[in-house]
């Protein structure tokens, strides 16, 4: 039996601007039976990290026969190459070749949107997300065979991807993203860490305190934890960390682990 469709939708277009509702009006023309699930349409403008982070954290949640529709688009119209990547889980991903998918490139296999069905004869260049993703996520989503949109794209954009790096007992990672509450995420992840969690954590000349969830700290206080993402994350319990360390992507993070 033939699951729903499933489509999720993550764009920096912001939610009252309409672009969203135009994407889902036309995936809902094509599949009408079709769910549509808004993941973020608050990405920064033109931040095509934040958009991979965030999808790296909310598309593993969803069940594997889901299509994820991406739009953070600088390029827009230009020669930048469309894409539809499926990873080695099967997951399927529409969106531009800009590194926006970088998270879900190892093992997978990423293919040209060349020539899809049911684009208008003049598709806007500048709201490819419209006229072109949308359509063939739509199709994806029905049972359509990625193999079919287009040829192989042997060189997919990759994105700079921060890792951490040991030093002898110091972890050494980046800031790379600030969460609405301002929490600060990072390269250092809890699979870097092991099953000790470290003994002090510095950033931006401060030493935040390791802590297991934000209830163990005190209002105002800096923390260091490992969040819902996997990632050790910086905060300040019923505060914001990005405002109080004056938030920079790249900014150095170094954990001791003993």
């Amino acid at each position: 039996m033939a699951l729903p469709p499933l489509i999720t939708l993550l764009t920096d277009f912001g939610a009252g601007s309409g672009y969203p509702a135009q994407m889902k009006g036309v995936i809902l023309s094509i599949r009408p039976d079709a769910t549509v699930v808004d993941l973020s349409h608050e990405v920064p403008h033109y931040d095509v990290m934040a958009g991979a982070l965030l999808l790296e954290a909310c598309a593993p949640r969803f069940p594997a026969h889901a299509v994820h529709l991406a739009v953070v688009d600088p390029g827009v119209g230009t020669t930048r190459r469309g894409m539809c990547l499926v990873d080695p889980r099967g997951r399927r991903f529409v969106g531009p070749d800009n590194g926006l998918f970088t998270p879900f490139l190892g093992g997978g296999r990423a293919h040209l949107i060349a020539a899809p069905k049911d684009v208008p004869e003049r598709p806007s260049a500048t709201f490819q997300g419209r006229d072109v993703f949308a359509p063939v996520a739509a199709r994806l989503a029905g049972g359509g065979d990625p193999g079919a949109i287009g040829p192989a794209i042997v060189d997919p954009v990759r994105l700079d991807w921060p890792a951490a790096e040991l030093r002898g007992s110091e972890l050494h990672g980046q800031c790379l993203l600030a969460d609405p509450f301002g929490n600060v995420l990072t390269s250092i992840r809890e699979v870097d860490l092991g099953a000790a969690a470290p003994v002090a954590v510095a950033v931006a000349g401060r030493e935040a305190r390791v802590v297991r969830t934000y209830g163990e700290g005190c209002p105002g206080e800096l923390l260091a934890l490992v969040g819902s993402s996997g990632r050790l994350e910086i905060s300040v319990r019923e505060g914001n960390a990005a405002q109080l360390l004056g938030f920079t992507r790249g900014a150095p993070v170094v954990a001791r682990m003993w």
